[in-house]
């Protein structure tokens, strides 16, 4: 299985991409905001699964919530419906997208956009809200929804 991890080098993609080794997945296409752009047509053209973990919560202007969660969601999906590649994505979101807020107005229209599309082209998608991510020890711990 050809698996794509968005947020490759952040702090859950790192653990991610470390359990997928240990459970002897050997290919895993790694992207991130420093990737060259064309792995992503090419990942976007392989993947059998996707792990769309990669987005903005700590930015130094509000407009790059929007650009980097709803904006490359809609990257990452337009690149999957042109390969005609109806691969299941999982997306992480944040109960945030419920409230009035520039960070959780980015992940409410990035799940509305998922919606719009998964009705257009079947695709599957899972979104976890992380609630909280901390490191107890050695131990990633993931509170989710």
């Amino acid at each position: 299985m050809k698996i794509l991890v968005t947020g490759a080098k952040g702090f859950i993609g790192k653990n991610l991409i470390a359990e997928l080794k240990n459970r002897k997945y050997t290919e895993i296409f790694e992207y991130d905001r420093d990737s060259d752009h064309s792995l992503l047509e090419v990942f976007c053209k392989e993947a059998d699964f996707v792990f769309h973990l990669a987005g903005v919560n700590r930015p130094k202007e509000q407009s790059e919530f929007m650009e980097g969660n709803f904006g490359f969601t809609s990257e990452l999906l337009t690149t999957l419906k042109k390969h005609k590649n109806t691969c299941p994505v999982m997306i992480s979101s944040s109960i945030q997208a419920e409230l009035d807020n520039p960070y959780g107005e980015s992940k409410k229209q990035e799940r509305t956009f998922c919606f719009l599309i998964a009705k257009k082209q079947a695709l599957k998608f899972l979104f976890i809200d992380f609630l909280m991510c901390l490191v107890n020890g050695a131990d990633l711990i993931i509170t989710a929804q």
